[in-house]
C-alpha cells in the first residue's frame, strides 16, 4: 500500500512543486498591527453561495470582490479568473492525478481577475508554511504581494486590521471546526485536515468570538439547497474553534482592497487569458520547464485522458503494480478510485465551464463571441455523459453514487477483487470504456475549436506567466480516496 499512501498524500496536499530559491522570511516581513478597538463588524457584506462542492474559493473571491466595489458573482468569477476554462492532467510513473480549474491554481487567477478590475491583492501565510522561501520568491516574482505572519497573534492581528479598514479577509481554513451542522459528517468520522474557502467579517475580543461568512454550507449532503435559514451567514464562531480551523492551513489568507488601475480595455486581456487556458498552453498553466513534459492542459489534458482511460491505457497503467505485495486489493481499489477520481473532477469541470460559458460574452460585450459559445457548447452534451453531481454532493459516500462512470468502474473493481484476472475484466468492459473515450475525445475536440475562435480573434500569443498555487479546497477529493479504499476492504479478495 505504500504507493497508494503516497498517492493519497500528494491528492491531498494539492499544491505545486516550484523552483527552488533563496528567498528567506526576512524578504517580506511580517505583518505587524496597532489595536484601534476590541471589536469590529465590516456590515452589509453579500452573501454567495458556492453552489456546490469545490467553488468554494471562487465564491468566497466574488464576496471579496464585491465588498471592495467590484460587482461580480460566482459565475462572473470563474470567468474572468479563467478557471472554468481550465483543466490539467498529469500522468507520471504510478501517479495519475487530475485538477479541474476550480482548485488546479488559484493565487493566480485571483490577481489576473484582481489587476484586471483594479484592485490590490495579498497573499499572507504563516512562516511555518511548508517551501515558504520557495512560494514567496516565485509569487513575488509573478507580481504577487506577499506578507508572512509569525503565529496565531501576528494572524489574528491581520484579521482585526482588515476588518476596520472595513474589508472581509478570505480565510483557507479546515472545515471540520466550523460550527455549521453542515460539517457533522466530518466531525462525527473523525475527518480533518481539508481546505474551504471563508470570510472572517467581524471580531469580538472580549466575547472572544469572529463572524464569519461559509459559501459552502448547503452545497453538499442531504441538505443540499441554498441557505435559506441564514445559516453561513454573519455566523459567529468562537476564536478557539477558528484559531484550530485557520492554523490548520498556514493562516493562509487573501485580501482584495480597490486602488489599483484597471485596463481600459479588459476585453483585450482577458479573451487571449481564455484562449490560452483551453487551448492548454503551458505557459498560462504555470508549468515549469523541468516537469512541463508531465502535464497536459486544457484541451490536451482531456485528450490525454481519453487515451488513459482506454482499455490499453488503463491496462498499462495497472501493469505497472504487477508484483507488488497485495497487489489484488490494491488494484481493485486503484480501479475504484480512477473512476470516482474522474467522475467527481470532470462534474465539478462541467459545472464550472457551463457557468464560465455562457457568461463570457456578458463580460465583453463588444466581441462578437458566437463562435466561440457555439463551439463550446458542444462540449456539454459530452460532460453530461460523464458527470454526476453526487460524487461532489456527498463526498466519500460510495453508496449513492450510481453515475455511468462511478457504476462502470465500481462493477470493474468488484470483478478484478473477485477473479484477479485484469483481461477479461477489460473484455466484459470494453464498450464501456470506450464510451467514457469517446466523451473525453468530444469534449477535447469541443475546447480545441472554441480556442480556436477565440485565436481568429485574438491571433497572437499572448502568454502571460502564472504563479504558483493555493489551494483552498480539497476535501472531498481525499474523501473519495478514503472511501474507495474502505469499500474494497469491506468486500476480501476471493
Amino acid at each position: 500500500m505504500k504507493r497508494l499512501a503516497l498517492l493519497i498524500s500528494v491528492i491531498l496536499l494539492l499544491t505545486a512543486v516550484v523552483s527552488p530559491g533563496s528567498a528567506s522570511a526576512a524578504d517580506t516581513g511580517s505583518f505587524s498591527y496597532v489595536p484601534a478597538a476590541t471589536e469590529g463588524l465590516v456590515a452589509g457584506v453579500p452573501y454567495v453561495w458556492q453552489e456546490v462542492n469545490g467553488l468554494c474559493a471562487w465564491a468566497a473571491t466574488s464576496v471579496a470582490f464585491q465588498s471592495a466595489g467590484v460587482p461580480l458573482d460566482l459565475h462572473d468569477i470563474l470567468a474572468v479568473t479563467s478557471v472554468g476554462y481550465s483543466f490539467a492532467y498529469l500522468n507520471y510513473n504510478d501517479t495519475m492525478l487530475m485538477y479541474p480549474g476550480a482548485i488546479y491554481m488559484q493565487a493566480e487567477p485571483s490577481q489576473f481577475a484582481a489587476d484586471l478590475y483594479g484592485l490590490n491583492m495579498t497573499v499572507y501565510m504563516d512562516i511555518s508554511t511548508p517551501g515558504v522561501d520557495q512560494l514567496v520568491e516565485v509569487w513575488e516574482g509573478r507580481g504577487i504581494s506577499v506578507h508572512l505572519l509569525d503565529g496565531e497573534a501576528d494572524a489574528f492581528d491581520l484579521m482585526r486590521s482588515t476588518i476596520d479598514e472595513g474589508y472581509p479577509l478570505l480565510l483557507s481554513v479546515d472545515p471540520a471546526w466550523l460550527p455549521a451542522r453542515d460539517y457533522d459528517f466530518l466531525r462525527a468520522q473523525g475527518l480533518s485536515g481539508g481546505g474551504h474557502g471563508i470570510l472572517v467579517v467581524g471580531y469580538d475580543d472580549a466575547a472572544g468570538n469572529a463572524t464569519i461568512i461559509d459559501p459552502g454550507v448547503g452545497s453538499f449532503g442531504d441538505e443540499y439547497g441554498y441557505p435559506v435559514d441564514g445559516r453561513g451567514n454573519y455566523t459567529p464562531i468562537s476564536y478557539t474553534a477558528l484559531a484550530n480551523a485557520w492554523s490548520g492551513r498556514y493562516f493562509i489568507s487573501m485580501l482584495f482592497k480597490p486602488g489599483g488601475d484597471a485596463p481600459t480595455d479588459r476585453s483585450a486581456l482577458l479573451g487571449p487569458y481564455v484562449r490560452d487556458r483551453i487551448l492548454g498552453a503551458p505557459a498560462a498553466y504555470e508549468a515549469s520547464p523541468d516537469t512541463v513534459v508531465l502535464w497536459s492542459f486544457g484541451e490536451a489534458a482531456f485528450r490525454a485522458l481519453g487515451a488513459d482511460y482506454s482499455r490499453q491505457g488503463l491496462t498499462n497503467y495497472l501493469d505497472i503494480f504487477t508484483g507488488m505485495d497485495g497487489e489484488r486489493e490494491f488494484k481493485a481499489s486503484l480501479i475504484l478510485f480512477l473512476g470516482l477520481g474522474l467522475e467527481a473532477q470532470v462534474t465539478l469541470q462541467y459545472l464550472s465551464f457551463r457557468a464560465a460559458l455562457y457568461r463570457l460574452p456578458d463580460l465583453m460585450p463588444e466581441i462578437d463571441l458566437e463562435g466561440f459559445v457555439s463551439a463550446g457548447a458542444s462540449s456539454l452534451l459530452h460532460f453530461e455523459e460523464l458527470a454526476d453531481n453526487d460524487t461532489l454532493l456527498y463526498p466519500g459516500n460510495l453508496t449513492v453514487y450510481d453515475g455511468f462512470v462511478s457504476s462502470t468502474f465500481r462493477a470493474m473493481a468488484d470483478e478484478f477483487n473477485s477473479t484477479g484476472d485484469i483481461e477479461s475484466v477489460m473484455n466484459q468492459y470494453e464498450d464501456e470504456l470506450s464510451t467514457i473515450t469517446t466523451h473525453l475525445l468530444g469534449i477535447a475536440d469541443s475546447w480545441l475549436a472554441a480556442g480556436n475562435a477565440l485565436a481568429e480573434i485574438w491571433p497572437n500569443n499572448l502568454f502571460v506567466i502564472y504563479g504558483p498555487w493555493i489551494a483552498v479546497a480539497s476535501f472531498g477529493v481525499g474523501a473519495l480516496v478514503v472511501a474507495a479504499i474502505v469499500w474494497i476492504r469491506r468486500t476480501p479478495s476471493q
